[in-house]
């Protein structure tokens, strides 16, 4: 495994925990496809439906979208593990929900 996708899985797995315990949300099942998969092809999965990942929404109410696999995924660091319409789909649901503002 690259040094940048093992950075992108370490990541992920600190900020779905943390997601977690700020939302209430179960990261499990996540953190199990993750391990299961890999980081970037659950991230994928996800992705190719155009859904929020789970905890989007309420991360937007508590003001910590930067927890968010949106946020992740367009990271400078990591966005070439991803396509260019992964990205912008992150990008955009970021910018509709404020984040950038």
């Amino acid at each position: 495994m690259a040094k940048t996708d093992e950075l992108f899985k370490k990541l992920l797995i600190e900020k779905t925990v943390e997601c977690e315990k700020l939302t209430g949300i179960k990261g499990e099942k996540f953190i199990q496809n993750i391990e299961k998969f890999g980081a970037v092809e659950a991230c994928r999965n996800t992705l190719k439906r155009k859904q929020y990942f789970n905890g989007f929404l309420q991360l937007k109410e508590k003001n910590r979208l930067d927890l968010s696999v949106e946020a992740l995924v367009t990271d400078s660091r990591f966005s070439t593990l991803f396509s260019d319409d992964e990205v912008n789909f992150c990008f955009e649901s970021l910018c509709e929900a404020g984040y950038f503002n």
